[in-house]
């Protein structure tokens, strides 16, 4: 028995074409970023399981849903908890100015590093918390073997993956995902199958009865997929401290 998310980010916004950190801060989507949601749902429009669309309310992950849901015919939820992470008093600055206004977190940043939250923004701790109760609610209203859609923001796909893969204290943002990516998380349950004549073994592996809590067992069968993009990149996330891989 599985259930499979598709965590999808938004496509390329004014904020990410400026090299601003957006966190909050309501970005629309670039003339790019619609053509990259298009090429999104013609993706996606393969994918037959896929029951609804729920989204960031903030314009550039809700507008990227809408064009998505409207090419695949399926309704779109807003949910306030799959915003992006408030970043506080450096939303909408550059690079040059964080590192001028705010040098501790421009040093942690560079080394991907977290650092203690200043005056006004989030805390990594309560942002995982949000993420969490959101994706919670997400899988235990989504039947068995179907599929839902997620349009959601870089940080929280990072803060959703390492939470559900066991990954801490290995780095701020663990992966980097490209606007428009896509990522697919099969959830398989731990439920004992109902015909197995000798399911000791299974229960010793953490197995439970049909009717009781279900765990799940986690895998990643798409990661940072961008191969329905084609010419339609655009600009690519990287980490401060340099390009995104080593120049030749």
């Amino acid at each position: 028995m599985s259930k499979y998310i598709w965590l999808i980010r938004h496509g390329e916004s004014e904020g990410n074409l400026e090299g601003r950190i957006q966190g909050w801060q309501d970005f629309p989507l670039t003339n790019r970023g619609r053509r990259q949601a298009a090429r999104l749902a013609e993706r996606l429009a393969e994918e037959t399981a896929i029951r609804e669309i729920i989204t960031s309310p903030l314009s550039r992950a809700a507008t990227t849903a809408e064009i998505i849901g409207a090419v695949l015919g399926l309704p779109i939820r807003y949910d306030d908890r799959l915003k992006e992470y408030n970043f506080g008093p450096i939303e909408g600055l550059t690079k040059a100015e964080i590192k001028a206004q705010f040098p501790s977190v421009w040093a942690a940043w560079q080394l991907n590093e977290f650092w203690d939250p200043l005056p006004g923004e989030e805390g990594e701790r309560t942002f995982e918390q949000r993420i969490r109760a959101a994706m919670t609610d997400i899988i235990n209203g989504l039947a068995e073997e179907a599929a839902i859609a997620v349009v959601m923001h870089g940080g929280a796909m990072n803060t959703c993956i390492r939470s559900w893969l066991g990954i801490h204290e290995r780095g701020w943002r663990t992966f980097a995902f490209d606007n428009a990516s896509v990522n697919l998380v099969q959830l398989q349950a731990k439920i004992l199958p109902a015909l197995d004549d000798d399911q000791e073994a299974f229960r010793m592996l953490g197995f439970i009865e049909q009717g009781e809590e279900i765990e799940y067992n986690y895998r990643m069968i798409l990661l940072n997929d961008v191969s329905h993009l084609g010419g339609l990149m655009g600009s690519r996330p990287t980490w401060f401290s340099g390009p995104r891989s080593p120049q030749a």
